[in-house]
């Protein structure tokens, strides 16, 4: 069998331009996805490397200037050591001793003292023998004191100098001893914050970083906002919390994101240093720490406005190129498709006519011919010898005419429409059926609603057809005893199912054989298409169900379409003669 009277091209073409406009628009928007995806991911890669970058040489620098103040302390603590040895300190000539002091090259702005227990004794920056600050006069002179006296030598935190008033200063000790062991004094250097300022100045970074000195308590020693130093600027809060867990003699770094003196949120890095408890902080803006992936998104989005733009662009050009040439092609198949359907339709019209009009030899002509011959052949049994043989074959003639006659009849019945305009279609579908069942020995169950009454002539005559193409099968080709024609109207779709319980198509010829289609399904189903519905078929060892399914709810339109198809093809059909009853 054939799969339908209508090309499949002609039902493809006409969506084709506005499906390949859509297909060029996603194959651009695709391409540019793409793209950004890959740009997307180079760029945020090289950002968070450049990121990376910022933060390794924050911690760098912490930890770089913490070995520079490290450095420092211990040269100062090697030039206290070999000044502890002075022959003068050991014999106890103060005078001899500070001269020795004097003497000794330090940097600039530093000074040394030589301290007993009680207070300063000489101090470079004074004439010796002048009243100089006793301990009493430091409020932290206890605990300055018992370090020395328990670890031998101890770095202060910061400290405002009484001597040299408005410096900040740091002072650097070693204990001095008996001949007993017992503490004797201490000798002591001074670290000025100018010196200390040399050190972070010596330690390039941008103008935008801050870098510090802080003390045991985190106050300020010496710090470093572009070109200025000074002595005010507060560590980030945030840092306190994280060195509360650290005891003082340990080395502690990392990274923390806080807030500054200022608000401005930074970076913080920083290193604890356990040889002089004092901690660098290197502080920089989040916002420059972030500015590589700030950059990058920034990128991103340019770049992707600009592919958006060039591929919307590129993609209306080349559908204007491509679509001018296909929407005359589909004016061409729309103009083939509507001719395939005229066509289809006269097709189907001159099928009619033609099925009336061999209803009517078969049963005017062809009928009473072998009417005729089975009178003759009655006529001829009293004029002829009485043998067994002769009438043996005149029974079997008398049978093969009273068979063909039947057969006739049968498909005479079948070709020929019953009144469809006086009866309606639920009466003619029922009579029909009951005529068929009653022709054909078959048991034939029929449930045809009223509503069916209400559907235009037109369709009412395609599904007559169809229900006449489907019994008509199950007649010729399906061996069943039992057949059903079931029609019911549900959500907007008449649906009619005609079912039997043959052997099913594959079971003509074997059970696994491929199910070959002729005209009369192609017909059934283009009659269904021109009302804009369609049929099914289901088939196995346990019988055929054909199923017509036919949108009844857009019949209005699709009735129109089929008129101005078909056009005066379909009063033929419609006004053929009467009834083919035998």
């Amino acid at each position: 069998m054939s799969s339908g009277a209508v090309p499949s091209i002609a039902r493809s073409l006409p969506g084709l331009p506005p499906r390949l406009r859509g297909r060029v628009v996603l194959t651009f928007a695709a391409v540019i996805l793409l793209t950004c995806v890959a740009a997307a991911v180079l760029l945020l890669s090289n950002a968070r490397h450049e990121r990376e970058a910022i933060r390794e040489r924050a911690l760098g620098t912490a930890t770089a200037l913490s070995f520079g103040f490290e450095q420092e302390v211990a040269a100062g603590n090697a030039l206290l050591k070999g000044l502890s040895s002075s022959p003068a300190l050991k014999s106890g000539d103060d005078r001899g001793f500070y001269d020795q002091l004097k003497a000794t090259p330090i940097p600039d702005g530093s000074w040394l003292i030589l301290q007993d227990l009680d207070g300063q004794v000489a101090s470079t920056l004074r004439p010796f023998g002048v009243p100089l600050p006793r301990h009493r006069d430091f409020p932290t002179y206890p605990e300055a004191l018992n370090r020395v006296r328990d670890r031998g030598w101890t770095v202060s935190g910061r400290m405002a100098s009484i001597v040299k008033p408005g410096s900040t200063i740091i002072a650097l000790s070693l204990r001095i001893d008996q001949d007993d062991g017992t503490m004797k004094g201490f000798i002591t250097t001074i670290l000025s914050q100018d010196r200390l300022g040399t050190i972070l100045k010596g330690h390039d970074a941008p103008e935008e970083w801050t870098r510090g000195l802080y003390d045991r308590k985190l106050q300020p020693i010496v710090t470093m906002r572009g070109a200025e130093t000074s002595s005010w600027i507060p560590a980030p809060a945030a840092l306190a919390a994280r060195l509360a867990a650290v005891t003082g003699s340990e080395t502690a770094s990392g990274l923390i994101e806080a807030v500054d003196e200022r608000g401005i949120p930074v970076l913080v890095a920083y290193r604890g240093s356990g040889a002089t408890s004092w901690t660098t902080v290197v502080t920089v803006p989040l916002a420059i720490v972030d500015a590589p992936v700030t950059v990058a998104v920034w990128q991103m989005a340019g770049m992707a406005s600009f592919l958006l733009l060039a591929g919307g662009l590129a993609a209306l050009f080349t559908t204007r190129q491509v679509e001018r040439p296909l929407r005359v092609l589909s004016d061409q198949v729309n103009g083939a498709k509507k001719q395939v359907s005229e066509l289809s339709g006269q097709l189907l019209a001159l099928q009619e006519e033609e099925r009336q009009r061999i209803a009517r030899e078969l049963h005017d002509s062809t009928a009473q011919h072998l009417v005729a011959a089975n009178l003759g052949l009655a006529g001829l049994k009293g004029s002829v010898a009485q043998t067994p043989a002769f009438r043996k074959a005149v029974t079997e003639v008398e049978r093969l005419l009273g068979e063909a006659l039947r057969e006739l009849r049968i498909f005479t019945y079948l070709l020929h429409p019953p009144n469809l305009a006086n009866d309606g279609l639920q009466a003619t579908l029922r009579d029909f059926a009951e005529g068929f069942a009653g022709r054909t020995g078959l048991v034939a169950r029929i449930r045809i609603p009223e509503e069916v009454d209400e559907l235009p002539p037109e369709l009412q005559r395609t599904i007559l057809r169809v229900v006449q193409e489907a019994l008509t099968n199950v007649h010729r080709h399906a061996g069943a005893s039992q057949v059903s024609v079931d029609a019911r109207i549900r959500s907007g779709r008449l649906v009619v199912r005609i079912r039997d319980d043959g052997h099913g198509m594959a079971g003509l010829i074997r059970p696994d054989a491929p199910i070959r289609f002729g005209v009369g399904i192609a017909g059934m189903r283009a009659r269904l298409e021109q009302f804009g519905g369609d049929m099914r078929m289901k088939t196995g060892s346990g019988g055929t169900s054909v199923i017509a399914i036919v949108p009844v709810s857009a019949t209005g339109r699709a009735l129109a379409q089929a008129r101005h198809r078909l056009g005066p093809w379909l009063a033929g059909p419609v006004k053929a003669g009467g009834e083919a009853r035998s």
